[in-house]
């Protein structure tokens, strides 16, 4: 465990905003940034994503192809506004149905994906490629990207500041960057209650737009919109259906759930039932989202947030 103060402001916080699972989210008081101090080291977190708990991951990404791709069309229809076409990089795909979308959209898709299980389906069902390593200058022989876009991973980064540099010397010079994530660092803190939790210790940051602003301006990319949504209705959802958690997890190998090995009749029912119920939940949270965003205030309040921004320039 290693003790760290803000990574924008050098300056340690006693202000404790979140505690879970024996963790504590620490507000700087200048930012607003939050991160865990003490924190797991950079080995812990990468075996989060490469052993048992792959299974886990990728059971949640590949069941849901249909809705997969109408949240990803939503997001691509968005980028079409800035970047027509050209080559498209996602960091952490899952299932890679954004990347199946961008493909339809007429984008040529890659993927970095670290689940070595989902790394496996994306270059072998879906035939993009995919590697599981980092993004490094080595990339895909030194390729430079038109975009690049991630959902829902700036707040598993062990090193935010070092990944973003490295996006910046992955693109080119016209290059933009996409991305979606939350605003907790923004949202006021007795509307926490909303949250069924917060992935501790996956989650080592959570971001506001000020603190995002700093992020982009320190590597080298100039903000050029950020689309906000409402997210208060389905965290209800979440949260009222949350003690169904663990019934609705599968307990088999990805593998065997896909292919329905050793499962009886009854089990085969209850895996269907399960994944029906999923399905419905996750299609509700989609369009709770969208008429929570016409519907209910932003200002200190939780959001989803899509955040495009233009290379602005190279980093030494």
């Amino acid at each position: 465990m290693e003790r760290i103060t803000c990574i924008f402001c050098g300056i340690t916080s006693n202000h404790i905003a979140i505690t879970e699972n024996g963790y504590n989210g620490l507000k700087c008081a200048n930012c607003n940034l939050i991160y865990i101090s003490p924190r797991p080291g950079a080995a812990e977190i990468t075996q989060i994503y490469t052993d048992y708990h792959a299974v886990q991951y990728a059971d949640a990404h590949f069941q849901f192809e249909g809705f997969g791709r109408k949240v990803a069309a939503r997001t691509l229809s968005k980028i079409k506004n800035y970047r027509k076409s050209g080559s498209i990089l996602e960091l952490g795909p899952g299932g890679g149905y954004f990347l199946l979308e961008a493909l339809h959209y007429g984008y040529e898709p890659y993927g970095i994906e670290l689940n070595p299980i989902e790394a496996r389906w994306i270059n072998e069902k879906l035939y993009i490629p995919c590697e599981t390593t980092a993004l490094s200058k080595s990339s895909f022989g030194e390729r430079k990207f038109d975009i690049i876009y991630h959902n829902d991973v700036l707040s598993h980064l062990y090193d935010p500041v070092g990944v973003f540099r490295e996006i910046n010397q992955s693109m080119k010079k016209t290059g933009l960057l996409v991305f979606e994530t939350g605003n907790i660092a923004d949202v006021n803190e007795k509307h926490y209650k909303w949250f069924s939790e917060f992935h501790y210790p996956e989650h080592l940051f959570y971001f506001g737009e000020k603190s995002l602003g700093i992020l982009l301006e320190r590597t080298g990319f100039k903000c050029l919109q950020v689309y906000r949504d409402a997210i208060l209705l389905p965290l209800l959802l979440q949260k009222l259906l949350w003690r169904m958690k663990d019934p609705l997890k599968d307990k088999k190998t990805v593998e065997d759930m896909r292919s329905k090995k050793d499962l009886n009749p009854v089990g085969r029912a209850q895996l269907g039932m399960k994944r029906r119920l999923r399905r419905t939940y996750r299609y509700a949270m989609h369009n709770l989202t969208k008429f929570g965003s016409i519907l209910l205030p932003k200002n200190g309040w939780p959001l989803k947030l899509l955040v495009i921004a233009e290379k602005r320039s190279d980093l030494k």
